[in-house]
């Protein structure tokens, strides 16, 4: 419904007031859009596939849907694309009552029937479905079994219990890392500084063609992304892309550093940019989402949602409040190597915490956080390593 309003504010906004209201609204509607889509897209799938939708759903759509809103933005006047906009929020909004229930969600109600049948709509009846849902539905009994035992059963309970425990602070800890590595690779600010670049080498303006090449580049990146995270452990993935990615940006300060102004060199920079743009969005920035979909405890979900959110608003501020700073004191040479060492921190983070998460289930991946188990059975084997759930 915001989406919906704001679409309507931006028809008929004529002063600057209207507009910012109407990107106000907006946001209310898409920061939940964003996590719901997170959240949904890593519940509602299985364990064998869970991160390709994911890396579908998060990457590849609002890729396609970034680069068709940006060519009909330069072909169509724009208050004509609003009625576009309040079409899609409608069947965004009308789409969800066709869903079954989340299983996961069934599950931490207690109505476990219900979640069998929304699971088996869901995925099936095979042999490893099965596995999934009977571990599921272990897991959950005993999550409240050991809440109802420590009083702790009431959402604020749990979430000022969870405030006491070590795990939580770390995945607060990793989403902060997450978030950094994403201002650091440049995903806001980079597409905008390639059209610069090519209008640069080129001697032309054409912002179409400028916005569907770097469109282009940034839509094969997460076409191979689909690809390579079937193929690929999730670790491994990340690894690799991440030290091109570091690679390439780092001979790209290099070029900048060292450019000779023939029209060579430029070409070379913008080759290499293209290369960064495939690079990071077919392995780390994919890698990240699927990540965020998978770290957090089922029941402290949105909140913990909730509170890691600021800190990917605030990092993003603060890059584009100190961006023009950074640039006037090193240049982009020197901002790009600055990137390199924060997301080779970022990496170094990530090798020593972050575990393999592909072909396990959400629960498995729970457990592991919270014990550094990924075995089911002997966490559950032991009250004490049952309580260490809730």
């Amino acid at each position: 419904m915001p989406l919906v309003i704001s679409w309507i504010i931006l028809y008929y906004a004529k002063t600057f007031a209207a507009f910012m209201w109407a990107r106000f609204v907006c946001g209310l509607g898409c920061g939940p859009l964003f996590v719901l889509y997170i959240i949904v897209t890593a519940e509602y799938t299985s364990y064998k596939s869970r991160g390709f939708h994911l890396s579908v759903v998060v990457m590849l759509t609002p890729t396609f849907g970034i680069a068709l809103g940006h060519v009909l933005g330069v072909l169509f006047h724009w208050r004509t694309l609003t009625f576009v906009g309040v079409v899609l929020s409608t069947v965004h909004m009308v789409l969800p009552y066709f869903w079954v229930e989340s299983p996961h969600w069934l599950a931490s109600k207690g109505r476990f029937e219900e979640c069998e049948r929304s699971f088996r709509k869901l995925n099936g009846t095979d042999a490893s479905a099965e596995h999934e849902l009977q571990l599921l539905i272990k897991i959950e009994i005993n999550k409240q079994k050991a809440a109802s035992e420590m009083n702790t059963n009431h959402i604020l309970q749990k979430l000022l219990w969870a405030f006491k425990r070590r795990y939580f602070w770390e995945l607060i800890l990793m989403s902060f890392v997450i978030y950094t590595y994403y201002t650091a690779a440049g995903k806001v600010v980079f597409s905008n500084l390639a059209t610069v670049v090519l209008e640069e080498v080129t001697g032309t303006s054409d912002v179409l063609l400028f916005t569907c090449v770097v469109d282009g580049f940034i839509f094969l990146g997460t076409c191979i992304s689909c690809f390579l995270i079937r193929k690929i452990p999730i670790r491994v993935l990340l690894f690799s892309s991440g030290l091109a990615a570091n690679a390439i940006l780092l001979t790209l300060s290099a070029c900048l550093y060292y450019k000779n102004g023939e029209t060579y060199f430029q070409w070379i920079i913008v080759i290499l940019l293209a290369l960064y743009f495939i690079v990071t969005h077919a392995g780390p920035y994919p890698v990240m989402d699927i990540l965020l979909g998978e770290m957090f405890p089922l029941e402290l979900k949105l909140y913990c949602f909730l509170l890691a959110s600021p800190i990917l608003i605030g990092t993003v501020f603060l890059s584009l409040l100190i961006l023009p700073y950074l640039v006037g004191w090193m240049g982009y040479h020197g901002l790009f190597l600055l990137n390199v060492v924060i997301m080779c921190i970022c990496l170094a983070f990530f090798y020593v915490r972050m575990p393999e998460t592909k072909g396990k289930t959400l629960h498995e991946i729970e457990v592991y956080f919270k014990t550094n188990n990924f075995d089911v059975d002997e966490v559950l084997s032991t009250e004490e390593h049952v309580k260490s759930l809730i």
